[in-house]
């Protein structure tokens, strides 16, 4: 925190008055100062050898020795801005991250376990407030889910305004749909910016969507 800023940040507690010396995310406008200040330190790196976002910063090469000198670029910048890390929370040469509850891998953008677990866990909503709180958890994951909006249309009309909550079979085999679609992911591939891609759009009485496909060697890449 500047020094300026500390007296700002008082908060009362059972021992008394007390101030943060360092910036919680908690405050107002924390979490965009802290974002602005990151994407200021790594300006020129962001994109081309680094991806950030808040504490998260992803270094990425296609070879070790390449991956080295990268690494000491993106750590003299936070040595240089004096950012200090912790280190049981920092991964070295790995073949695969998590990221943003998604896991990056060479290949392609897979779902974080831990997501899909959450979404397995989920027992039969019983009002409400437990169809938002799974769709919450779905809509997290919604990319790794073909036809998401169609499948989910029955659950989403139970949150309209005034309907009445009626757990119907429909709503049971759009639940039970969209977790066993999580049992085995697809896994989402990087494009190939040298092949041509197609737009493919549809509509229906439930839901709109896009789509940029091109053709791999497997099939059809989305």
């Amino acid at each position: 925190m500047h020094e300026d800023s500390i007296a700002k940040t008082g908060f009362t507690c059972k021992y008394g008055l007390s101030e943060w010396l360092v910036m919680p995310f908690g405050l107002c406008n924390a979490v965009p100062a802290f974002e602005r200040l990151m994407e200021t330190v790594l300006v020129d790196l962001k994109w081309r050898i680094c991806l950030v976002y808040l504490d998260d910063c992803v270094i990425f090469s296609e070879d070790f020795p390449t991956h080295l000198f990268r690494v000491r670029q993106v750590l003299t910048r936070f040595r240089q801005a004096g950012f200090k890390l912790k280190m049981k929370k920092c991964h070295w040469g790995r073949s695969q991250v998590a990221f943003l509850g998604h896991i990056v891998t060479p290949t392609g953008i897979l779902p974080n376990p831990e997501k899909v677990k959450a979404v397995m866990n989920v027992q039969s909503p019983r009002d409400i407030h437990d169809i938002r709180s799974f769709l919450g958890l779905t809509s997290n994951v919604r990319r790794y889910i073909p036809g998401y909006a169609l499948i989910s249309t029955p659950l989403e009309r139970l949150k309209a305004k005034d309907a009445p909550f009626l757990w119907t079979e429909d709503c049971e085999i759009a639940f039970q749909q969209l977790k066993r679609a999580l049992v085995k992911p697809p896994s989402l591939v990087y494009p190939d910016m040298n092949k041509r891609f197609k737009l493919y759009v549809d509509s229906s009485r439930y839901a709109v969507g896009p789509a940029s496909c091109k053709r791999s060697k497997v099939g059809t890449a989305w």
